[in-house]
């Protein structure tokens, strides 16, 4: 049986690179919207807008996405942040929001470089990315959106994610 983010993540294998590549998903856009937290993300408090600001950034709605994180504080909101401003081609400021949010947890032991993804999508300006800077996009999406859907660990602040 598949699940609803399987169904989501189906329409998604198109890593964002700009406001307009891939295409902006409508209908995917508004179902986000409207699911439950129990369904998108089985209800994982803070955790569950960062997994919505995600997969909305992904979908293409970037001023959703960009409220949702815009009131938060910690790092997982702040590593999307910054996926949001590199998406709308604001390298510095993307940068500014990863350097806010650390060597984030999700790509600790794994080779994830925001700062290298964020000068590939400037130098490739808007245009069709190469294989490699899709894979890592790719890669940093679905590790930061696998990281947000792990169980708590015991005595894990909100602030700390």
């Amino acid at each position: 049986m598949t699940t609803y983010l399987e169904r989501v993540l189906e329409k998604l294998s198109v890593p964002r690179v700009s406001f307009s590549h891939p295409e902006i998903q409508p209908d995917l856009v508004e179902e986000l919207l409207g699911v439950s937290d129990l369904t998108l993300a089985d209800d994982r408090g803070p955790r569950v807008d960062c997994v919505r600001s995600l997969l909305l950034l992904q979908a293409g709605e970037f001023e959703r996405s960009h409220s949702i994180v815009q009131a938060m504080s910690g790092s997982d909101p702040a590593y999307i942040h910054g996926m949001i401003h590199r998406v709308e081609g604001d390298f510095s400021n993307a940068k500014y929001w990863f350097r806010r949010s650390k060597k984030h947890p999700a790509f600790i032991g794994i080779p994830i470089d925001p700062f290298g993804i964020t000068d590939m999508v400037e130098n490739i300006k808007g245009k069709m990315p190469p294989e490699t800077t899709a894979e890592s996009l790719m890669t940093e999406f679905r590790t930061l959106l696998a990281y947000l859907l792990l169980p708590p660990m015991e005595g894990e602040g909100e602030e700390g994610r």
